[in-house]
């Protein structure tokens, strides 16, 4: 805290001495120190309690949430087993084959007496190996989805509208159990499949001729009844909600709050009518269960934060609280499962788990009110507000250096801060790199002037452009360069996960030509990282890198022991090679080489390469530990090439790494999955799965520090 003046201290005490007398001048300071005291402690309780609560909730949160899953994967391998075990018997096996063969309609011949032959023996067979009583009907597909047979015979010759990726598992010979799906026809004379478009999952066993797959074998099942039996916590009498929904946000289970949906509105009033593909998990912005029926456009609504997170494939928990589909506060935890396509998650409604902290909250804030109203009345006009004037007004002061106007700050590190600007004339909207006045030493103005001449130098696209550079009047240094859009490699991984292994290569390639420039020249970055390579659109290319913040760049033609020392300290550990952290004025273009790997690493993975921790122990890990393979770190089938390709650059032994980027990027492109990313590609993604405004619109950047 800065100290007080005399005259404002001697003003105050002037103030309290005439209204009030000296006795009660002590008391009233008494009296504002002791409750300050109490409420400073009634705080740390309610924190103390809070977060012991969270904890507890967290916990039973994920218990719960793995014990669905569980349940929900062992009933889907259960019914498989039995699926398999009725459509790998001989009988059923050869007639399904023979009517597949035969799916063409054929005049009255021998053939089609043939087929119907084959057509009542499949029946008896399948009659003679039921698989579960709650199976409501079976059914023999074609390729298309289209019923040739079934036991029930309103579905002959419908086409079931079976999810996309049933049928790629189909073609790739897997079993498997799809997410609800409308049923176009009713499936029985009475309940909640008596009517079409009621929702049914699918139990799908391909049935193949040698290398042909011919169909599949379909068991259709009522998904109320099951999601009720593998989620138990489904049921009426728990504070306590699980359910599936889809990448589109999309509910696949029943919900235990249907008789409250009907009457705000987001499902049918038919007793019949069922959350299952009918409620969209969107955050109303408002409690509808106090606030009537739904008036506006649900597709409008954004989607709550826990379904936002985990369409993008992200597992994650929230015991602070947001909005459900109905707009009540709730806590939740949730899990992705990419084999499935579908998410499950488990939430609880704030005012339930947290009811007893409600009273300690509302004391604590009628103490924490008395206090501030106490002392801010006693204290702000006479001492506050000379201060804060005299400490706040020249800040509210517009900036200029030169020819260009300071607006927001967008950054901020070691070497400066980061603005948003433009030029007077021009007009056009700059990034503007500041050497503040209190970081200005000899040192640090000969590493800011170093960072802009060797930056400078650098043309290749994939490299962040400057424009210019120059010292105010004041002698403030700065330099200018081009102002981005989009979100860095950091950000993509954190908000998307893992990347696919196309596009990584498409991602390193540029990296390496920026990187290649820069060493042709003798310069070496020495901090390459996610956070330092920024992804964007430019001129309609899309997923265009540019590498950024060459603050760190090393001259391999000519060192100074003084900004050697001053690097030193600096870096990334996660990404620094072995060298770099044995000496940093050992770094070489084989260091950039090893971040490289790194980066890719990450971006393949998701992860790092090593468990976070303290900076000395991922240093001593970088020594002496070698990464896992990437499919060991994930658990995941990756390219082998493309992983032998990361863990070469990732050898201690500098010499055992790519000779150069050029060497690294001819490596990269040999990969079977190069040149498997196409411009489309990355326009989709940035239209489709991108969360953030549209690149033709201002987004806030990660602008290098």
């Amino acid at each position: 805290m800065l100290p007080l003046s005399h005259r404002p201290l001697s003003q105050f005490r002037t103030a309290i001495h005439g209204a009030f007398g000296r006795s009660w001048q002590s008391v009233l300071i008494s009296l504002i120190l002791l409750s300050g005291i109490a409420t400073l402690l009634l705080g740390c309780l309610d924190v103390a309690v809070r977060h012991s609560m969270q904890q507890m909730t967290r916990r039973s949160l994920r218990v719960r949430l793995q014990s669905s899953i569980d349940s929900m994967q062992h009933w889907q391998n259960q019914r498989l087993v039995e699926a398999l075990a009725v459509a790998t018997q001989p009988d059923v096996q050869r007639t399904a084959v023979a009517i597949l063969n035969r799916q063409q309609p054929q005049v009255s011949s021998p053939v089609a007496e043939e087929e119907a032959t084959d057509v009542e023996s499949l029946v008896a067979s399948m009659a003679m190996h039921p698989i579960d009583d709650q199976c409501v009907c079976w059914a023999l597909l074609n390729i298309d989805g289209r019923v040739l047979h079934s036991d029930l015979g309103s579905l002959d010759s419908v086409n079931l509208p079976l999810p996309t990726d049933a049928f790629e598992k189909i073609i790739q010979r897997k079993p498997s159990v799809t997410r609800p799906f409308r049923c176009p026809v009713a499936l029985t004379r009475s309940g909640r499949l008596s009517q079409a478009k009621a929702p049914v999952i699918a139990v799908l066993v391909p049935i193949t001729e040698e290398a042909r797959v011919l169909g599949s074998l379909a068991w259709l099942v009522d998904p109320h009844d099951e999601f009720r039996q593998v989620m138990p916590t489904v049921n009426e009498d728990t504070a306590c909600s699980t359910y599936a929904f889809d990448r589109q946000a999309v509910m696949l289970s029943p919900s235990r709050h249907q008789p409250e949906l009907r009457r705000i509105g987001l499902i049918g009033e038919e007793p019949s009518s069922t959350s299952i593909l009918s409620v969209q998990l969107r955050d109303p912005g408002a409690d509808l269960t106090r606030g009537g029926r739904i008036t506006d456009k649900v597709s409008d609504w954004p989607l709550t934060e826990m379904a936002d997170q985990a369409t993008r494939g992200a597992t994650g928990e929230n015991v602070s609280g947001y909005r459900d589909f109905r707009g009540i506060q709730v806590i939740g935890a949730w899990r992705w499962l990419p084999e499935q396509a579908l998410g499950v998650a488990t939430e609880m409604e704030v005012a339930d788990v947290y009811a007893p902290l409600r009273w300690l909250r509302w004391t604590l804030w009628v103490a924490i009110g008395l206090w501030v109203a106490t002392t801010a009345g006693l204290i702000g006009s006479v001492m506050l507000t000379p201060w804060l004037t005299k400490r706040l007004g020249p800040k509210l002061e517009s900036r200029q250096l030169g020819r260009y106007q300071l607006n927001q700050r967008i950054g901020h590190g070691a070497m400066g801060t980061v603005y948003s600007g433009s030029h007077e004339l021009l007009r056009r909207q700059v990034a503007i790199k500041v050497l503040e006045g209190d970081k200005w030493t000899s040192t640090t103005a000969s590493r800011f002037a170093r960072e802009v001449q060797l930056t400078a130098q650098l043309r290749h696209p994939n490299t962040i452009a400057i424009y210019d550079y120059g010292r105010s009047d004041e002698g403030t240094f700065y330099y200018v360069m081009e102002f981005l859009h989009g979100i860095t490699l950091q950000e993509l991984i954190d908000d998307y996960g893992r990347q696919p292994a196309d596009r990584v290569i498409a991602i390193l390639l540029q990296i390496c030509g920026s990187l290649s420039e820069a060493h042709h020249h003798g310069i070496v970055h020495r901090d390459i990282k996610p956070s330092n390579v920024f992804l964007t659109a430019q001129a309609g290319i899309y997923d265009m890198v540019k590498v950024l913040d060459f603050g760190l760049v090393k001259e391999i033609s000519r060192e100074t022991t003084e900004l050697t020392q001053t690097d030193s300290i600096t870096g990334t550990p996660m990404y620094m090679s072995p060298e770099s952290v044995r000496d940093a004025s050992s770094a070489d273009a084989r260091s950039d080489l090893y971040s490289v790997g790194a980066v890719g690493y990450a971006l393949l993975t998701g992860l790092p390469m090593y468990d976070s921790g303290p900076s000395v122990d991922i240093c001593l890990k970088q020594l002496n530990e070698a990464p896992l393979r990437p499919s060991e770190r994930t658990g995941a089938d990756l390219p082998e090439d493309l992983q032998n390709v990361l863990m070469s650059c990732l050898r201690k032994d500098a010499a055992e790494r790519p000779m150069s980027m050029a060497d690294l990027a001819d490596t990269l492109r040999h990969c079977r999955d190069h040149d498997h990313w196409s411009n489309a590609d990355a326009m989709r993604w940035w239209q489709n799965v991108f969360d953030g405004p549209t690149l033709t619109k201002p987004i806030e950047p990660v602008l290098p520090s």
